[in-house]
């Protein structure tokens, strides 16, 4: 099925690329990117399994480009270089087991209050796996994000003036099985129909559709996020999985240079992962103070398993960090955390430093 993929996306590509050649010839194409690099070494110094003991430091490299083929037409590529897979016990990882793989791929329409995406993307459920604050705010909300799929996106501005930009938007995607589900260097596997998953389907029946308003001039810059999804059942699961999404988040002005970000943010899954009668609660709360280059960040996250199978468990991350950003771009941050899952507590210490090259 793998070429099935393959032709979809390529298909895609073209179909959408194509009207872009008139426009291209009255407009010089650009190419414009970044660079992120960063090195961060985490260390689970206690816990109540001794397996979980271990060290690691990694680099995370992610190269990405916009190539601008007219004013309306773009494609935009982001790949990562990270670990793939996790520590072992005891192991004290340096520089190891990294993997190379691209983790977006699209075309993208963008006119005045219309926009559209094709290709290797996400469709968008959920802003806490990317918008918690801190080291490690967003470490248990990456659960529900929905990375590295095929689809696509439409998005359309219902609103934008004195009472903020707001925006309708709905995908239709499945989980990508094609040869970008692979990783070069060191190898992840790739993924195929039969893994089973939800969204893992190679067909168009799972979707997504959200609400999001931002720069809203009440309670400080105020913006939020609803949405419901959908991911139909794969191979192996027993149920379609059901979600639904709610944040909010703003930023204060509290005066002398100081800044306040907070987010609270809630996610109910019903028969989470394909499994039928397993529902999950995810509840976020995050805030972040800024001054002057320096932040200092608290982030909090629960999650609540209901198992017909089982007692229902409630796991929970907490962290508290701080970090400074310097003027040429480099910025360092040191946090703490403890976290919960499945009735074990594991505490954590890191330092992260970042630097991004634009181009």
């Amino acid at each position: 099925m793998k070429t099935h993929v393959l032709t979809l996306f390529a298909g895609a590509l073209v179909a959408l690329s194509t009207p872009t050649t008139v426009l291209a010839a009255e407009n010089t194409p650009s190419v414009s990117g970044e660079i992120a690099f960063e090195l961060q070494n985490d260390w689970n110094y206690a816990s109540d399994d001794r397996s979980n003991l271990n060290n690691n430091l990694s680099p995370t490299v992610e190269p990405s480009a916009t190539f601008q083929l007219s004013p309306r037409w773009s494609v935009f590529a982001h790949a990562v270089m990270e670990p793939v897979g996790s520590a072992a016990k005891f192991e004290n990882r340096a520089f190891e087991d990294i993997g190379l793989y691209m983790q977006d791929l699209y075309v993208e329409f963008s006119a005045d209050r219309f926009g559209a995406k094709a290709g290797k993307l996400n469709p968008g459920f959920g802003v806490a796996w990317d918008k918690a604050a801190g080291l490690y705010g967003t470490d248990l909300a990456e659960d529900y994000e929905i990375s590295e799929r095929i689809g696509f996106v439409g998005d359309w501005r219902v609103g934008a003036g004195r009472y903020g930009n707001h925006t309708v938007s709905g995908a239709t995607f499945f989980a990508d099985t094609s040869i970008f589900s692979e990783s070069a260097l060191r190898g992840r596997g790739d993924t195929r129909e039969r893994d089973g998953g939800v969204s893992n389907t190679e067909s168009f029946k799972s979707f997504v559709v959200a609400l999001n308003g931002k720069e809203i001039p009440m309670l400080g810059n105020f913006g939020y996020h609803l949405s419901f999804m959908r991911q139909a059942k794969g191979a192996g699961n027993t149920a379609d999985e059901h979600s639904f999404a709610a944040a909010v988040f703003t930023s204060f002005d509290l005066g002398g240079g100081v800044t306040f970000d907070p987010l609270i943010e809630a996610v109910r899954q019903t028969d989470s992962g394909g499994a039928a009668g397993t529902d999950r609660l995810y509840l976020t709360l995050s805030g972040q103070f800024g001054w002057k280059g320096w932040n200092l960040a608290a982030s909090w996250t629960e999650r609540e398993t209901d198992n017909p199978a089982a007692a229902t468990n409630t796991d929970s991350h907490f962290q508290l960090s701080a970090g400074y950003a310097f003027d040429f771009g480099l910025s360092i941050d040191v946090g703490w955390k403890v976290s919960e899952d499945g009735g074990t507590e594991t505490r954590t210490l890191g330092a992260l430093a970042a630097y991004t090259i634009e181009f």
